[in-house]
């Protein structure tokens, strides 16, 4: 059956629930950094991201990568009794790897930054991996309502632990790190319950076999998510090692703007990688990869021109005056984040495809990039050294996988539309190292370029998604939107 209009206007839905889930869980949150930068110093703040991070590193090492498994085969069972080998051998898998990862805790122990952390790090990093792994399968399910919902819930719980604990009881770092952990544990209990995944718990149903094929399948993006990993955490521990923590903390809230850019693109990847797996053997497959890819650098592009115009005044009113610095950075981490979103997008061709172990060697490529970038630029440039070494990764890797995931797909893409949209994006960051009344015209005027070179692309996808009806009754819309009213 080919792909129709029906398939755009399903991932749309999809995009639209998830948005509410991610608006709850991460945009929300955003909120929550005037509260950070004010209640933790710099050298506090750098001190416990870098335990974050360290949880983060931990996290797909010891699940080996369970939660990917669990959306691609997940979508592929048919049946309760398949959803139910499914879940209860990961939640088998997942246990296990986190009863070894105890053994090596003593080790870990004996890293400066952890002292006083190392019970709550693994804590931390327990009930991520099961708020992780009931999410996705939830997604799998196609109970997308419930995620959105729970986004919302968490978010909600997020904010209130926030409050009680750094403002009420003044716990600082450890009340940073409670209120996540208490907010996933929450989350993890809720989907367990809401969604009936006990229902899917049957230790009979644990299956070697399917076990076998899930690690050949996640196996390898263990190294791939620790190469993306590496890739955008690496700065902090060197920044952390030649220039302290305080500088660290500068570089964590120079990296909140940007998260602006992920937090909208997750909106819609988390409903994209869906469609790219349930639409994968379609005819015209290549056509809806050629709309969407399109439509999704479009997006991005004028989305990241919008932050760029309102990166000063924004850090200016959002964070305490003692991180302010952190402007001058964020918009090379923005420009950077950009081509993380695309990598993203490319990297559904692989999963859609089970082509792991590509996606791995494009993932080692931005990870060597990343970290030899680092030693050479942070020691003499700081944070401009790291953000610039992030940007040169993901803007290299972005071009392998695109000529790369092609061969696989056929989709279409225009390389002029690529090289215009980021020389301007280029030109906005560089405007932004300015302090000066004649950088915001110029910055308006370039975001009104950027705006209109993609906007035809915005309003062609739009027309896809507008029933034919609303075109033959406001003949007006249909000229507006390029589109013939009688289609």
């Amino acid at each position: 059956m080919a792909i129709s209009g029906q398939s755009y206007k399903k991932l749309f839905s999809n995009t639209l629930i998830f948005a509410i889930g991610s608006f709850g869980s991460k945009l929300l949150v955003l909120i929550l950094v005037p509260l950070y930068t004010a209640a933790l110093s710099p050298d506090q703040y750098g001190t416990v991201d870098l335990v974050a991070q360290t949880a983060n590193i931990l996290l797909p090492i010891f699940t080996l990568s369970a939660a990917d498994a669990a959306l691609r085969f997940g979508l592929d069972a048919k049946t309760d009794e398949q959803r139910s080998g499914v879940y209860t051998t990961l939640l088998g898998l997942v246990a296990a790897g986190l009863a070894v990862m105890a053994l090596i805790f003593p080790l870990i122990s004996r890293l400066g930054y952890l002292d006083g952390f190392t019970l709550i790090l693994y804590i931390y990093v327990w009930t991520a991996a099961l708020k992780q792994l009931n999410a996705t399968f939830v997604r799998s399910l196609e109970k997308v309502k419930l995620f959105a919902f729970d986004g919302v819930l968490t978010t909600f719980l997020m904010i209130l632990f926030n409050i009680l604990f750094l403002l009420k009881f003044k716990w600082g770092m450890t009340g940073y790190l409670l209120a996540i952990i208490l907010s996933d544990l929450s989350s993890s209990v809720f989907l367990f319950l809401a969604a009936g995944l006990y229902k899917y718990v049957r230790p009979r149903s644990f299956s070697l076999s399917a076990l076998k094929d899930m690690l050949r399948y996640c196996a390898p993006l263990v190294p791939t998510t620790l190469l993306w990993l590496v890739t955008s955490i690496s700065d902090r521990f060197i920044i952390t090692y030649f220039h302290g923590q305080g500088m660290n903390g500068i570089n964590t809230v120079a990296y909140k703007i940007p998260t602006i850019v992920t937090t909208v693109f997750t909106m819609f990847s988390q409903a994209w990688n869906m469609s790219a797996i349930q639409e994968n053997r379609e005819e015209g497959r290549e056509s809806f990869y050629t709309r969407v890819f399109s439509f999704n650098q479009s997006f991005m592009y004028v989305l990241a021109a919008g932050i760029l115009l309102i990166n000063r005044p924004l850090t200016y009113v959002w964070v305490n005056s003692a991180y302010h610095e952190a402007m001058l950075y964020s918009p090379i981490l923005t420009l950077a984040t950009v081509f993380t979103c695309f990598n993203v997008f490319l990297g559904s061709v692989y999963i859609a495809e089970k082509r792991t172990k590509r996606s791995f060697a494009t993932s080692l490529a931005a990870g060597v990039i990343n970290i030899v970038l680092n030693f050479i630029l942070i020691p003499k440039f700081g944070i401009y050294g790291a953000a610039g070494a992030t940007f040169a990764a993901y803007f290299s890797v972005f071009f392998f996988r695109l000529f790369d995931t092609k061969k696989i797909i056929r989709f279409e893409f225009s390389m002029p539309k690529i090289l215009i949209n980021t020389a301007l994006l280029i030109f906005m960051t560089a405007l932004n190292q300015f302090s000066r009344i004649w950088i915001y015209p110029a910055l308006a005027a370039i975001f009104i370029i950027v705006f209109a070179l993609n906007l035809g692309e915005l309003l062609k996808i739009g027309s896809l998604l507008i029933p034919t009806r609303v075109f033959e009754r406001f003949p007006a819309a249909a000229k507006i939107f390029g589109v013939n009213s009688q289609k």
